[in-house]
């Protein structure tokens, strides 16, 4: 199997999976301040305590997988920038 990729598209390629991270994360920290938002003004008592609680977990949880992801992206940027070095040489 050969690889052909330039390094203007491996660039373009890590920037693409860089942006892809970002989003995730701004979406999971979405989800928590809307959750946040709610549950401290319009909607209170135990019922609201108990989603936040559980709200907050999920965003716990949401951010352990998204650290995972981020190692195997960082291994796979690496990869890709030794590659195109080595191709470089």
């Amino acid at each position: 199997m050969t690889l052909h990729l330039t390094p203007a598209e491996a660039q373009s390629k890590i920037e693409n999976i860089d942006k892809q991270m970002m989003d995730v994360r701004r979406l999971a920290s979405q989800i928590l301040d809307q959750t946040e938002a709610m549950t401290a003004s319009s909607w209170t008592g135990g019922k609201a305590a108990k989603f936040r609680g559980i709200m907050t977990q999920h965003h716990e949880d949401f951010n352990y997988v998204i650290n995972n992801l981020q190692q195997i992206v960082d291994k796979g940027k690496s990869d890709i920038n030794a590659l195109v070095s080595h191709d470089a040489d």
